[in-house]
């Protein structure tokens, strides 16, 4: 049956060569944006729009597409009046070429009054034009739009982009709206899958245009494409165990295929001898292919292709995945079986042949620096002594298998191998565990190390590369982190603020004593320190944001605890809950800045109760009174104690207002002057230990 198309629907397709899958996710991200905007800036109303993607194409399909677009009143402010007219009235040079710039009449030109003087203004109406007229050069925008890592020419033309552009569908309704892009004019026609249905297929309406692709074996909506590859996975491991399935991998399947076809394939038996892990790289990171674990959580010897071939050839298409994966499989085993041979000593000894960085010489060397930081942290944390020991050993261990021949190969496996490694040569599990765990975590929202050595060697491992980085002189410049030092201070904050509380001051210290002497000969050790704390100082920030502490909060706590972000934490969230239910901050606050501003160190606390007045008096009850609780408060450095802290605080506030209120602290009396401002310091002493109120906001809801 004949589809009629909608007049106001608009089909836009960009035909290209294969993309790669991560920029195409991009682009239909760009695409989407671009489109929005361009329709709003051409005043271009429509119904809905939608964006799909394939690996060989990029579809806008948008419903209810306005005839025009929307008529416009310009308005341009001129010059003043006495410049627009002459003395007799008559237009000056200057309004004419105002209003010829403008492009209106000066009957269109009119005076509007502006703080008191008269400004001329030009008003243009600027007439909607035909929705085809305008088409046009919007697509050809979102073409030139895109923006690519990568860019490529073809044939003879300037045109660039991700692949070559072999054709351009685009219509509105049943009209091909006329553009151009290199050598490519557009038309009526798509094309279907590059081996089932490679011919040229009109289009007669948007309506039909998912469906007849589907016809020509083209799954153009992505979702529908993720929805099927998942089901072709799961049917086809159900009978061997779970498929595993990895977010990532999956995402690049979808722009892998147009038309899924899944494969049951295998491998020999006895590769499952090789660790899983590195069975799943392969499969994964190389093949992109689906391994299957079974009910025993061990990994299956059968796993899952995702086609884009001919179902027809399914024997020859598995039989070549399965040949490829062979080759890879025995390579693996083949590099597992000579590290073994060495052990994980023997493969230490190489660390001396691998540079780190110039200045802070080989892995051998950063290795030393690491066993180093975790005797110090075992001394300063009081580590059990075998937690201690094993920490030890690891860190001793922990970049041994970076020479070797499978973690070359695989090198997202270092650390995993390593602890293979250093079973195999008799070591603990406490030890294996801890030379993977210490690259934990590698990310935002990884896992933390499970264990208390791998907790050790992961902190000092990352200190070490921060003071050692920003010691060379290549501290992270803008977006610019070659290093992934904010990875690493990122990790150690993590730890230490969930885990193990540090003092980040004296860890740093601990690592500049590590440092290359070369290296510090050169350098002022305090200006390294002050550099390297405002680093973490910037991160601890940062996470406390994440955290739901407001920039005024951070910056108050911060003050006083940049160098125990744990602590920092904790101060954060009770004050940030503070308050965020009530409102005793502001007075006290504002109290407390006042109180600053007129004390006097020098003097000192001691208030002479016989000079109080009932104000002063009622102060000093209050403050007498809370002092014992708030410093145990402070003293105890837990999250109750804090609010316990706050909570204390707050209820002062009468008596510190009145006190502000009705005390004329600068008494012209010497004898009360100094006694009020010995209540100041108290008052001081109590808050200062805490937080500095004076960088809190003074009103509310200001996050």
């Amino acid at each position: 049956m004949e589809v009629k198309p909608y007049t106001s629907d608009l089909l836009f397709e960009i035909g290209v060569e294969e993309m790669p899958s991560a920029p195409l996710n991009a682009a239909h991200l760009q695409l989407e944006e671009l489109a929005e905007k361009a329709f709003e800036q051409a005043r271009i109303g429509y119904a809905d729009m939608t964006v799909y993607s394939t690996p060989r194409r990029l579809a806008l399909l948008i419903k209810g597409v306005e005839e025009r677009s929307a008529d416009m009143v310009q308005e341009y402010k001129g010059p003043s009046k006495n410049i627009a007219y002459a003395d007799d009235g008559t237009p000056t040079k200057a309004l004419e070429g105002f209003a010829r710039g403008k492009g209106v009449e000066l009957a269109d030109c009119e005076l509007r009054e502006l703080d008191g003087v008269e400004y001329i203004y030009a008003v243009k109406q600027v007439k909607g034009q035909k929705v085809q007229e305008v088409l046009p050069g919007i697509l050809e925008g979102l073409i030139t739009g895109l923006d690519w890592p990568k860019k490529q020419r073809w044939g003879r033309g300037d045109e660039s982009f991700i692949r070559p552009v072999r054709w351009i569908l685009a219509m509105l309704g049943a009209d091909v709206i006329a553009l151009k892009f290199g050598q490519v004019e557009s038309g009526d026609h798509t094309y279907g899958h590059r081996f089932l249905s490679p011919k040229a297929i009109p289009i007669a309406a948007m309506r039909e245009y998912k469906n007849v692709l589907r016809g020509n074996k083209v799954i153009v909506d992505q979702d529908k494409r993720k929805e099927l590859i998942l089901a072709e996975v799961e049917r086809l491991s159900q009978d061997y165990g779970s498929a595993q399935i990895p977010e990532k991998m999956l995402a690049e399947v979808v722009n892998l295929v147009e038309y899924p076809n899944g494969l049951l394939c295998s491998f020999d038996e006895d590769f499952l001898r090789v660790p899983r892990e590195i069975l799943e790289y392969a499969m994964n990171s190389h093949q992109r292919y689906f391994a299957i674990e079974r009910a025993d959580g061990t990994l299956d010897n059968h796993f899952v292709v995702i086609s884009n071939g001919d179902p027809a050839f399914d024997k020859q298409i598995s039989a070549g995945h399965e040949s490829v994966i062979r080759a890879r499989l025995a390579d693996a085993a083949f590099f597992y079986d000579e590290d073994l041979k060495a052990g994980l000593d023997g493969w230490k000894t190489k660390l001396d042949s691998l540079l780190f960085q110039k200045k802070l010489g080989t892995l051998a060397d950063k290795t030393a620096r690491i066993e180093r930081l975790v005797d110090y942290l075992s001394s300063v944390l009081d580590v059990p002594k075998e937690d201690a020991a094993n920490g030890l050993r690891a860190a001793a261990l922990a970049k041994a298998d970076l020479t070797s021949h499978t973690v070359v190969e695989f090198t997202e496996l270092q650390g995993v191998m390593g602890s293979y490694y250093a079973l195999a040569q008799g070591e603990s599990q406490e030890v294996a565990d801890a030379i993977a765990g210490h690259y934990l975590p590698r990310f935002s929202g990884d896992d933390l190390p499970g264990s208390l050595p791998a907790q050790l060697v992961s902190i000092a491992d990352k200190t070490d590369t921060i003071v050692g980085i920003i010691a060379a002189g290549f501290a992270p410049k803008g977006t610019s982190d070659p290093y992934g030092l904010r990875r690493c201070a990122i990790g150690v904050l993590r730890i230490v603020m969930d885990v193990l509380p540090l003092d980040i001051s004296k860890l740093i210290d601990a690592s500049i004593a590590t440092m290359p002497a070369e290296l510090m000969a050169n350098l002022d050790s305090g200006e390294l320190k002050t550099s390297v704390e405002a680093y973490f100082k910037s991160r601890t920030e940062s996470m406390l944001r994440e955290r739901g502490a407001s920039s005024e909060v951070v910056s108050a706590v911060l003050a006083v605890a940049a160098a125990l972000p744990a602590d920092a934490a904790l101060r954060a969230k009770a004050l940030q809950d503070f308050l965020d239910t009530g409102d005793a901050w502001i007075n006290l606050s504002t109290a407390y800045v006042r109180a600053k501003n007129l004390s006097d160190r020098e003097v000192g606390v001691a208030v002479d109760a016989s000079l109080l007045g009932v104000d002063e008096q009622a102060f000093y009850d209050a403050l007498t009174a809370s002092e014992p609780r708030m410093h145990e408060y402070l003293a105890q450095a837990t999250l109750v104690s804090y609010q316990d802290y706050l909570n204390t605080l707050a209820s002062m506030r009468a008596a510190v207002d009145s006190f502000f209120e009705k005390v004329m602290i600068m008494d012209e009396d010497p004898a009360l002057r100094k006694n009020r401002l010995a209540l100041l310091n108290v008052f001081i002493a109590l808050i200062e230990p805490f937080a500095d109120f004076r960088r809190l906001p003074k009103q509310k809801d200001q996050k």
